[in-house]
């Protein structure tokens, strides 16, 4: 499927400086796979695409024991790279003998990026030509920025808007994307699917938190980390992606809940007062709970 992404932006650009040609740092693109058929195939086009110099980006790609054949095409791929030589972005995988999740998964990639900027990204993700560089750009103005994102937007409606950062209520626990907007936002959190982070915070801060399961929160949790240590968390209206918005966890979506609750209650017991986890918990059991079960029946409780 083409984008309009590897072309135009949707929206009016905010106003950045533009880049110093003669300090362009290094950015390690790193995201997982776990049998993501020809999406991580379309993720790394869209890299390709990028207007960024193609020896200051590398991708790490690390497989979560996919057996869809998606990991034999990605070996494929690598090999045409390699005989295209400097052309072609480097491209690095990581094997995995299991699905160890999204956090293990980065911290992996993490560990074995070279790159001064960490973009931390999901297999489903297609960049706009000018996403990275926005980016870029505005980290390098703002340094006190320690987590940076985009506007994300659906695969599947191209021109709609998912997301621009998501807030939570500590009260009760409500999880909600911040309002679309053409000027930068301090949001609670940015997505993991598209995320900027300079290697000098995650050195401060520490890597994703490999105690939450498989997937979901990881990232909240980052970026709650990043606030308490004294940075801010950006989301920049300019700099534009395309989501498949859990294409692979919504093959199983009585999983996809278990893992979404499990970690949301795990996130709220690490990161928030008792007041709020004894609020957000009550709420959740005795009214959020029986709607779902009983009335809406949709199976978010069953494992």
């Amino acid at each position: 499927m083409e984008y309009l992404c590897y072309y135009q932006p949707l929206s009016k650009r905010v106003s950045i400086p533009k880049m110093n040609i003669n300090f362009v740092p290094k950015v390690a693109i790193i995201f997982p796979n776990y049998n993501g058929g020809d999406q991580p195939l379309e993720c790394i086009h869209s890299i390709q695409a990028l207007n960024y110099p193609k020896d200051k980006l590398e991708i790490i790609v690390v497989d979560n024991n996919s057996t869809d054949g998606s990991l034999e095409k990605l070996k494929v791929l690598r090999q045409r790279r390699i005989r295209l030589g400097r052309k072609s972005v480097n491209l690095k995988i990581i094997e995995n003998k299991e699905n160890v999740g999204f956090a293990r998964a980065i911290n992996q990639g993490i560990r074995e990026a070279q790159g001064e900027y960490i973009f931390i990204a999901n297999d489903d993700i297609v960049f706009e030509k000018e996403s990275l560089k926005n980016l870029i750009e505005y980290a390098k103005q703002h340094p006190n920025a320690g987590i940076v994102g985009g506007k994300i937007f659906s695969k599947n409606k191209p021109t709609q808007v998912i997301s621009c950062g998501y807030k939570m209520n500590k009260w009760t626990g409500n999880v909600y994307p911040t309002l679309d907007s053409n000027r930068v936002s301090e949001p609670d959190w940015v997505q993991g699917c598209a995320m900027l982070v300079p290697r000098t915070v995650i050195q401060k801060i520490g890597t994703l938190d490999e105690n939450f399961s498989l997937i979901y929160f990881e990232d909240f949790d980052l970026c709650f980390r990043a606030k308490k240590a004294g940075y801010s968390i950006a989301c920049l209206p300019s700099a534009h992606f395309w989501h498949g918005q859990s294409i692979t966890m919504d093959k199983d979506l009585p999983h996809k809940y278990y893992q979404w609750y499990k970690n949301k209650i795990r996130f709220c017991l690490k990161n928030l007062s008792y007041i709020n986890v004894i609020s957000i918990l009550s709420l959740q059991l005795f009214f959020v709970t029986p709607y779902r079960t009983l009335a809406l029946r949709d199976g978010r409780f069953i494992p």
